[in-house]
């Protein structure tokens, strides 16, 4: 069974009087495991889609099923929940919280979670550890170099067992071996995990990376991407 399926997904603004068509009949299939990249020029709608795949929009139209549950009719409490439990997310600029060490920020959407602290703090120390960090557990950010910061929002990222992560220029901010070291990390999390890893990204290098790739224009996956 697929794990992402989308039909027709339409997602639709309305901008000075105009509707502006960020997607326009998107239709894609991905199995759990696989790896994809997203890729396209600047408003085409590759984070309108990463937004509404991660449960942070609704569509306009068509239709969007994760593990079976069709997220546009969903309601606002069981979408919060879907993002919590079965969504990772990854951002070029890292976002971790600067006043916490790396454990602590694993440990924040374990305890927004609502798993037991013992558990958390066990749960956490493994994944810094998988990402090679269990030595730097106590560092800040501002300690850490950037690619030590995206491992941290790596850990984050799985904290909850997703099974969608989602990872929007997960290298932007890294120089080349850096942000090789980060891209083979997460193949090997979503061959290992059994996840759907959805890449975003500018960089020809990174998006062969991926087993493929579904190219963005004006809201339309060009070639479709079924």
């Amino acid at each position: 069974m697929p794990l992402i399926e989308a039909a027709d997904l339409q997602r639709h603004h309305r901008t000075a009087g105009e509707t502006v068509r960020a997607l326009d009949g998107v239709s894609l299939v991905l199995e759990p495991g696989e790896h994809v990249a997203l890729t396209g020029p600047s408003g085409s709608g590759k984070s309108t889609l990463l937004n509404l795949l991660g449960g942070l929009e609704r569509p306009t139209a068509g239709r969007l099923l994760v593990a079976g549950r069709d997220l546009a009719v969903l309601s606002a409490d069981e979408l919060a929940d879907y993002r919590c439990r079965q969504v990772g997310m990854v951002f070029q600029s890292f976002q971790l919280l600067g006043r916490m060490t790396a454990l602590e920020n694993v440990v924040l959407p374990l305890r927004l979670g609502g798993v037991p602290a013992a558990e958390r703090t066990r749960r956490a120390l493994d994944l810094l550890g998988i990402v090679g960090l269990a030595a730097r557990a106590d560092h800040r950010p501002t300690q850490l170099s950037g690619g030590e910061q995206q491992r941290v929002a790596i850990a984050r990222a799985l904290a909850m067992g997703p099974s969608v992560l989602l990872a929007d220029e997960p290298t932007g901010n890294l120089d080349s071996a850096r942000a090789e070291e980060i891209m083979d990390l997460l193949a090997t999390m979503c061959r290992e995990r059994r996840l759907a890893l959805v890449v975003v990204t500018h960089d020809p290098v990174v998006a062969e990376r991926a087993e493929r790739q579904l190219r963005l224009r004006d809201g339309r996956l060009a070639g479709g991407g079924a």
